[in-house]
């Protein structure tokens, strides 16, 4: 038992010195299922929603904290055992090492069976880490101000099944596909954020109800450091009556930073392994992009029975409340000019008669300096060889994304529900339908009790629990995430959040 609540213990300590389909990964939405829209209302609201910085949920008008931070890992392979899921998740973070994520017969079949349900032949797994360094909100009447620093990463990538079985799969067409598709976005931002939130009188008390319209905004300056867009969307068909195949694919890929001096040094003659040991770098803080951003978002806030906390600003704290929120999140763009690389192909098909045999004897886990070197061992041809280079700097749009929630509170029960939506494919969100369910209860005024279930387009993507201490003048708070089949197996811790102490005054 000590041994794994040492474990536990270093896993959350190695998100914080790692870290010198959610807007945020902070222990208090991340144990209620990720959402977030209508229950944030710290100062990372910034980057959520920042309506509900006019919300008190704690007594006083100032407010700070340091070291939020958050991991979450949607692997490839995920394992019960909680020092191998630790190594496991480090090799994600790591720069990648050939033979490092080797598998056998046995892991092939068990990544198809995890990665591809029904009709899929793509996998979608991501790996993502926040930190949220300082941030401080003060209240003043009717307004409500923050300021936030908050560094965050996220490596998303889609595996075609073809890459570990040559076998051909129906799809929910009726076609008989081989997909051999590489798909991997890979982005690191860090970010600086002011908030404002104000009551909007035109709107309030417009019913008999104690309520309060509020409206947020949150401009930040943002520095983007290593980023990669790279997508070959590869498929074999099988054609009715026709002995040949079809193949379509299409190849576009843009780097920056690190991981364009890695490409730009295999493009020009060096061993793949060599231009990543030499481009790479764990400790390297190189500004390669610069953008800006913005979050709104709006928050009805109903108070009810005594509650009078929506028209009195004496400093005490919501009790019993409907909130009704909407939000969306980076707006805005980031531009990249340092060691910038592009490459692309107009979609092109053809016929074949000779299938890929090569099956991957590694598991792609998206680390950096993987993907060159995965399709150069076991790819059936190589599209960086066949492109023409392209050196021109370029802009990437910030992961935006519109939400939508409701809260009701009863005076020691939470329970919420959220939606959100991502605008665009990118590194941090998909274009999928996210929502999320919690609960919070307090069986003791000091000791909130969370839980969360979330889906992705409909499917369960993880299952959380947590707690927190929270007293008149600090708080401390710890979430832990599992896979949705730990209910029936052993559990898999897929990430862990954590909150150094906020103070409030």
């Amino acid at each position: 038992m000590m041994q794994q609540v040492s474990l536990i213990l270093l896993f959350v300590l190695v998100c914080v010195l790692e870290s010198v389909a959610q807007p945020v990964l902070t222990p208090r939405n991340m144990a209620l299922g990720g959402g977030g829209s209508t229950y944030i209302t710290n100062y990372n609201a910034n980057f959520y929603n920042p309506a509900n910085l006019l919300i008190q949920d704690k007594s006083g008008n100032f407010s700070f904290g340091v070291g939020v931070i958050g991991l979450y890992l949607d692997g490839t392979q995920n394992y019960g055992d909680l020092s191998t899921q630790f190594q496991n998740a480090k090799n994600y973070f790591e720069l990648y090492t050939p033979g490092q994520t080797s598998i056998s017969g046995t892991d092939q079949i068990e990544i198809i069976d995890s990665n591809y349900p029904q009709e899929a032949t793509l996998s979608d797994n991501k790996f993502r880490y926040d930190a949220t360094l300082i941030g401080m909100k003060w209240l003043k009447n009717d307004r409500a101000f923050s300021i936030a620093l908050r560094t965050r990463t996220s490596s998303r990538f889609r595996v075609g099944q073809g890459w570990y079985s040559d076998s051909f799969k129906q799809t929910s067409d009726d076609e008989l596909l081989l997909d051999r598709s590489l798909i991997h976005r890979y982005q690191s931002l860090h970010e600086i954020s002011f908030g404002y939130a104000e009551s909007f009188q035109f709107l309030t008390g417009l019913t008999s109800k104690l309520d309060n319209f509020i409206i947020g905004i949150a401009p930040k300056l943002i520095i983007g450091t290593g980023y990669q867009n790279a997508e070959w969307n590869n498929t074999y068909r099988e054609l009715e009556g026709n002995s040949a195949t079809e193949r379509v694919q299409n190849f576009t890929y843009n780097a920056t930073g690190e991981f364009g001096t890695s490409t730009l040094s295999y493009l020009r003659g060096t061993p793949i392994n060599q231009a990543n040991a030499r481009s790479f770098s764990t400790t390297s803080f190189n500004i390669n992009g610069i953008g800006a951003g913005l979050d709104i978002g709006v928050t009805y806030l109903l108070t009810l029975g005594k509650d009078l906390s929506a028209i009195q600003r004496d400093g005490q704290p919501t009790r019993r409340s409907l909130r009704l929120s909407f939000s969306m999140t980076d707006i805005g763009f980031i531009s990249y000019n340092n060691d910038e690389v592009s490459l692309s192909s107009s979609p092109d098909t053809t016929l074949v008669t000779n299938l890929p045999t090569n099956i991957a004897g590694e598991a792609f886990i998206g680390s950096r300096g993987q993907y060159i070197s995965f399709i150069e061992q076991f790819g059936e041809d190589n599209p960086f060889t066949r492109n023409s280079l392209n050196q021109s700097s370029f802009a990437s749009l910030l992961p935006m994304a519109l939400h939508g929630g409701a809260l009701i509170e009863i005076n020691r029960l939470k329970l919420m529900g959220d939606v959100s939506v991502g605008l665009t494919n990118n590194a941090f969100n998909s274009t999928k339908l996210i929502s999320s369910f919690g609960m919070e209860l307090r069986p003791l005024n000091f000791l909130p009790l969370r839980g969360g279930v979330q889906f992705e387009a409909q499917r369960p993507e993880f299952l959380s629990i947590g707690m927190a201490v929270e007293t008149k003048k600090w708080d401390l708070s710890l979430a832990g995430i599992f896979s949705p089949n730990s209910l029936i197996e052993q559990p898999q811790i897929t990430g862990a959040a954590a909150a150094t102490l906020q103070f409030h005054f």
